[in-house]
């Protein structure tokens, strides 16, 4: 009794041919039993590859994709270090009174989001209460309309 490949098989079974118990047995020993597809694994570890795609037929045949994981376009820790260093928020004093622009020079080398925080209330002014002019990325205008008449501080995201 021993496995048999599908081709010999054929021979031990082709016209002319004998069956006999120990053929049979060759027979049953050499088949795949039917089995359960197994399920894709889930993930554990870390890899800048990773299994793709994983399938299973009925008769154990396992086909598998591998990738890797595609980083064009990402920038790394070291070259966002000057990012974060310059998007840090700014947070400072409005010097000016209502109708004034203050000019403020915040290095950030972005156009920031601007925000004012009325000091008295705690509440941020509504942006149609004020005006913002982006000089270039580094450099902003802040004018404050008529109503802002309170102290205030200037928030930069």
């Amino acid at each position: 009794m021993s496995v048999k490949t599908r081709e010999e098989l054929k021979q031990e079974f082709s016209d002319q041919q004998t069956a006999t118990g120990a053929k049979f047995a060759d027979l049953i020993d050499s088949l795949k039993a039917v089995q359960e597809a197994v399920s894709d694994p889930s993930a554990s570890g870390k890899s800048i590859t990773f299994i793709a795609t994983f399938a299973q037929d009925t008769d154990g045949k396992v086909t598998v994709t591998k990738k890797t994981v595609n980083f064009s376009g990402y920038q790394t820790t070291e070259d966002m270090q000057n990012y974060q260093i310059n998007d840090v928020q700014r947070v400072g004093d409005v010097t000016v009174s209502a109708g004034y622009t203050q000019a403020i020079s915040h290095k950030m080398k972005h156009y920031p989001t601007v925000r004012l925080l009325d000091l008295a209330t705690g509440l941020e002014v509504l942006p149609s209460e004020y005006m913002v002019k982006h000089a270039d990325v580094n450099n902003v205008d802040i004018i404050l309309g008529s109503s802002l008449i309170s102290s205030y501080k200037y928030i930069l995201d």
